[in-house]
């Protein structure tokens, strides 16, 4: 019905039904009657108000006529006296207490209606007549009662209670208790005083059962309803975010992916009283849950999964402890989500037994990105790194290093594990002249330095050389009073020649890191790469980098070769340093000379160990029946490892062949054992 339509309804006298629509409508949502009335003047609004007050004034009398009814007809209560004459149309008579109350609801309802008009005058028709009514009600119970007892004190009392009953709807509680009688029923919701009357201003105790029973029964219309309440609805506010939470606490309890949990427990609701000034604390150990499971989800390997989920069970079990001294509802439902989580991963970790009972020998070699000495076989490149600690110890301050090694021998593996093995007063700093941040422009490399030397970002300091060599004076300052030093490496630093072949990168960086190793003695510059400093044609790098000393990673000794194979994860921190259940393989499982034959057929190369030893141990957990490397299995897993290795080898091999002959050099090894010079070229001079 639009607002034309309705307020042409209000002026009518023969549209009853319409009439009983609105008086229900004041009753139980004046503000939107009253938004119906607006822009109305004064004069509409008084014939609005007698038009209802003479559509309800019929039902004034039924009720009455019903009340005389059930108290003499039905209960027979008798009463003493006969009212006033034009009471006694109606029957009714005052001598009775119960007789005085039926006859004054009614007509208290009437007169309340009547003295809205008057009200209206001042606050508007709508709210006067809501406020009439229920004053109405009021005094018609009040003087029912002062009639049958007596006036003074007793009309009073009994108007001060009759008020308070009326105006609160504290009439409405024995219907609420229907709604919640055995349990919750959801589906009636919208026949509770809630779902259609604005003016309840008591709680009602256990709504929030019922808001929930009504979400899991529709759960748009539920959870829609209870966002009203809490906007509009300051009385059930507390009740519904009661519910709110409830609902929460049994979505995160449903999840199957744990690393869900911190999009749905953002919504908690929080303030200040009772249960919502925890719910940061849930929120908190729960997103630390979910973290944990998310941090297992990113581990493929049953051997590392199952330490990480048995502490994922402990920490379960600690919240699910914690959260039972919190404030209801949280400490009920929070714990009925935990007790699913525990479940959950109780699950996974029998699971990740099962697979580790299967898999009997752990796949910790990998052979690609740069190792992580926590979760992959690892060994530490003792050579390497005791000449780092050697230059840095000079107490004139290192000149600047040179970290020099062919391809995939492991130089950023050295980097990445750089600070378990350097003394504690030693930072490093690393980032890649891959990273586009660094090649893009000399400004977004200023800014990566200075990024990576964790200086904070000045407003208004220059992005050029100058401000690149005032953010490391900073920084060198900073580490003297710290007494630190502090390891800058630019990994792929041949793409800086090729910056400054391009015109880039001004050739006058090199002279800017020139001073900076000459000035900044607490800053140690490496530079990381795959070519020598005498490969370099854009710049004169040997020129500004005389005093830099070359440290090169080199293959594997067999030594080094035989650590990875025996004790691939010394180096990690997962396991106690004596723990049994630390991976090793003994010398035995790689067979008989099995590893001085992978060193061998690898060259010692870091990348190609790593590839071999992963497809043997493959091989081995695929056949039942194996317990260690066979010849025949050796056999395979190297022609497996030269497929899955295609790429490395192009490397390795054929994209390095630059001279004349030199890869068809090479090719012949695989029909020759050996072969003569004649046809190299250029290549076999060398």
């Amino acid at each position: 019905m639009s607002s034309d339509e309705g307020r042409q309804v209000l002026f009518s006298f023969w549209n009853h039904k319409a009439g009983l629509w609105y008086l229900g409508l004041l009753y139980r949502r004046p503000q939107q009657f009253r938004e119906l009335l607006e822009g109305l003047r004064y004069r509409e609004q008084v014939r609005a108000g007698v038009v209802l007050l003479l559509h309800g004034l019929p039902y004034v009398f039924l009720l009455g006529c019903l009340g005389h009814l059930l108290l003499a007809g039905v209960l027979g209560i008798p009463f003493t006296k006969g009212p006033p004459f034009p009471f006694r149309l109606l029957g009714l008579h005052f001598g009775n207490v119960l007789y005085g109350i039926a006859f004054g609801i009614a007509f208290g309802i009437a007169f309340g209606i009547a003295g809205g008009i008057a009200v209206g005058i001042a606050g508007g028709i709508a709210v006067g007549i809501a406020v009439g009514i229920a004053v109405g009600i009021a005094v018609g119970i009040a003087g029912g009662i002062a009639v049958g007892i007596g006036f003074g004190i007793g009309f009073g009392i009994a108007g001060g209670i009759a008020f308070t009953v009326s105006l609160l709807r504290v009439y409405y509680v024995p219907l609420h208790g229907l709604f919640l009688w055995a349990r919750p029923r959801g589906s009636w919701y919208r026949y509770h005083p809630v779902a259609w009357d604005d003016l309840c201003v008591i709680p009602f105790p256990g709504l929030d059962r019922l808001l929930v029973d009504f979400a899991e029964h529709d759960p748009v219309q539920g959870e829609r309803e209870i966002q009203r309440l809490i906007d509009t609805y300051p009385t059930q506010r507390h009740q519904a975010l009661r519910a709110k939470a409830i609902l929460i606490a049994r979505r995160a309890g449903g999840v199957r992916n744990l690393g869900d949990l911190p999009g749905i427990v953002a919504s908690l609701p929080e303030g200040e009283r009772k249960f919502l000034k925890q719910t940061p604390l849930v929120r908190e150990q729960v997103e630390e849950i979910a973290h944990a499971w998310m941090r297992i989800e990113a581990t493929t390997r049953p051997f590392l999964r199952e330490p990480l989920l048995q502490g994922l069970v402990g920490m379960i079990e600690g919240f699910h402890s914690r959260v039972a001294g919190y404030e209801q509802p949280l400490a009920r439902e929070f714990r009925g989500a935990a007790e699913k989580w525990l479940a959950l991963a109780q699950r996974e970790l029998s699971t990740a037994k099962e697979i580790l009972d299967k898999e009997r020998h752990p796949a910790v070699f990998r052979a690609g990105d740069p190792v992580d000495r926590e979760q992959e076989a690892f060994v530490a490149r003792a050579d390497v790194v005791g000449e780092l600690e050697q230059q840095l110890a000079l107490s004139t301050g290192c000149p600047g290093i040179i970290l020099y090694g062919r391809r995939r021998v492991g130089k950023t593996t050295v980097l990445k594990n750089l600070p378990a093995f350097l003394a504690s007063d030693v930072k490093l700093a690393v980032f890649s002249m891959q990273d586009p941040r660094a090649s893009g422009s000399l400004e977004h490399f200023v800014q990566l330095v200075g990024s990576s030397l964790g200086l904070p970002a000045t407003s208004g300091a220059s992005q050029d050389l100058a401000g690149l060599f005032g953010r490391l004076s900073e920084c060198d300052r900073r580490l003297q009073d710290e007494g630190k030093r502090l390891i800058l490496a630019i990994d792929e630093y041949e793409m800086l020649d090729e910056l400054i072949g391009s015109q880039r990168f001004p050739v006058e960086l090199l002279s800017t890191m020139r001073e900076s190793i000459q000035s900044h003695r607490r800053i140690t510059w490496a530079f990381v790469g795959s070519h020598e400093i005498t490969e370099l044609k854009h710049g004169q790098w040997t020129s500004y980098l005389i005093s830099a000393r070359t440290i090169e990673v080199p293959v594997f000794t067999e030594n080094e070769t035989r650590l990875l194979l025996t004790e691939p994860m010394r180096y990690s921190s997962q396991w106690a340093k004596n723990d049994p259940r630390r991976p090793r393989f003994s010398p035995e499982f790689w067979g008989e000379g099995g590893i001085e034959r992978i060193h061998r057929e690898a060259g010692g190369w870091p990348h190609l160990v790593q590839l071999v030893a992963e497809t043997l141990v493959d091989l081995v957990n695929e056949d039942r029946e194996a317990e260690r490397v066979s010849e025949d299995l050796f056999a395979r897993a190297l022609g497996v490892a030269i497929v899955h290795g295609h790429n490395v080898f192009d490397w390795l091999l054929r994209r390095e062949c630059t001279g004349a002959g030199e890869w068809e050099y090479l090719v012949g090894f695989g029909e020759h054992e050996a072969q003569g010079r004649r046809g190299m070229g250029t290549w076999g001079g060398r």
